[in-house]
């Protein structure tokens, strides 16, 4: 196996920690923020809220989102060995992928971005660690409490994904694109088609007192 095979191999490994965590990210967010046309959709919101289904789930995505960005970030010698600290150290010079000759300033300039995202990574640590000593079953507050807001979290995964796909395009001259396999649309969807069968279902509850009232009355 060459060096750009071994490269192909262990980006392959950083390649589904990513796509699981676009997939639980996006679905996590929407249950968070369930927007149309970035308008908070309220009755929906109440819903999920309300939902003990999609509250479990809302925290159970953002479990898996934490735990997958964790294994990417974590900057330990001794444990994770594929994330992208490991990964940037090899292509530098002195590092089994150096054949490579991928550009020292481009090397440095995704160092860069990543020590801006320190303060996010060590909080994405810190939850990973709640999360698993997490055990009562208010799913709410481990969200809610979390210092690492949605919006943090989608800067730090951008910036991963940015790191990752000029990779593949200096290494491998090709385009990987990185997007969630089901778009939230999916989930809203589903919410929507929930909520038209139970006002159906009260329309005709509804209906079917009043023509049972009447024929009361009327008998």
């Amino acid at each position: 196996m060459n060096k750009k095979e071994q490269l192909k191999k262990d980006l392959d490994k950083i390649t589904k920690s990513i796509v699981t965590f676009l997939q639980s990210f996006e679905f996590c967010y929407y249950l968070n923020y369930p927007k149309t046309d970035n308008i908070l959709d309220e009755k929906q919101l109440k819903y999920i809220n309300n939902s003990g289904f999609f509250s479990f789930t809302r925290y159970a995505l953002w479990r898996v989102t934490i735990i997958e960005l964790h294994k990417l970030t974590n900057n330990n010698k001794e444990t994770d060995k594929y994330n992208l600290h490991h990964l940037i150290r090899k292509l530098k010079k002195g590092g089994i992928y150096q054949s490579l000759k991928i550009d020292e300033s481009k090397i440095s300039e995704w160092e860069t971005e990543l020590k801006k995202q320190n303060k996010s990574i060590e909080q994405v640590s810190s939850l990973r660690f709640k999360l698993y000593a997490h055990t009562d079953n208010n799913y709410e507050n481990v969200i809610n409490n979390s210092e690492l807001t949605l919006k943090k979290t989608e800067e730090l995964i951008n910036v991963l994904v940015k790191i990752v796909f000029e990779i593949y395009l200096i290494v491998f001259d090709t385009h990987f694109e990185f997007k969630p396999i089901h778009e939230k649309k999916t989930i809203r969807k589903i919410i929507d088609d929930i909520l038209t069968k139970r006002e159906s279902d009260k329309n005709k509850a509804v209906e079917k007192f009043i023509e049972s009232a009447n024929k009361k009355n009327y008998s």
